[in-house]
């Protein structure tokens, strides 16, 4: 690695790491929540084949409810939710109930704020940037639902390969 390349990205870097911190805290609701989704979805549509009225279920997107403790249903503060720091302090348990948490919310994080800031030093301040960021948030999305339902979401996989295609549409990645 050349060290003038990482002097003049390491800002870049740094900002794109903690945007990736906070990015990889959304990750882990996407990991979580987009099977349960696409479950609920499919239930409802074998509902309604079978001629039956589905079944009334709270409402659960990527936004709704906020975020809670799995065992006590504590909800998280925003301060309880701050990347890295917030586990740490909380010694990897809930504030109320003391349940560990599990080790895959802060790895998922670290992981993302690490690629972001790998991605940043490899493209700079480029739209091959952005690209890269992208498919790097969403891969770790897919890698994780894929470990814990053998699922690739459409709702990933489709919009990633049309982006992948727009930006070599344009020269992107073709003069690498």
């Amino acid at each position: 690695m050349n060290i003038d390349l990482l002097a003049q990205s390491g800002p870049l870097a740094l900002l794109c790491g903690l945007i990736g911190l906070a990015v990889g805290s959304f990750l882990n609701v996407v990991i979580h929540r987009l099977p349960l989704m696409m479950e609920r979805e499919w239930a409802a549509q074998c509902a309604e084949l079978a001629g039956h009225t589905p079944a009334p279920a709270d409402p659960l997107t990527l936004a709704v409810p906020r975020s809670r403790c799995p065992s006590c249903g504590h909800a998280i503060s925003a301060l309880q939710n701050i990347p890295l720091l917030s586990w740490a302090l909380l010694r990897g348990r809930c504030s109320a109930c003391r349940t560990p948490i599990s080790m895959r919310y802060p790895l998922v994080e670290l992981l993302t704020g690490l690629l972001s800031a790998a991605s940043a030093i490899t493209f700079g301040p480029t739209l091959l940037l952005a690209g890269a960021l992208a498919f790097v948030w969403a891969l770790i999305a897919l890698t994780f639902i894929d470990l814990d339902t053998q699922l690739l979401p459409d709702s990933i996989t489709l919009p990633l390969v049309w982006a992948g295609l727009l930006l070599n549409l344009v020269g992107g990645f073709t003069d690498l």
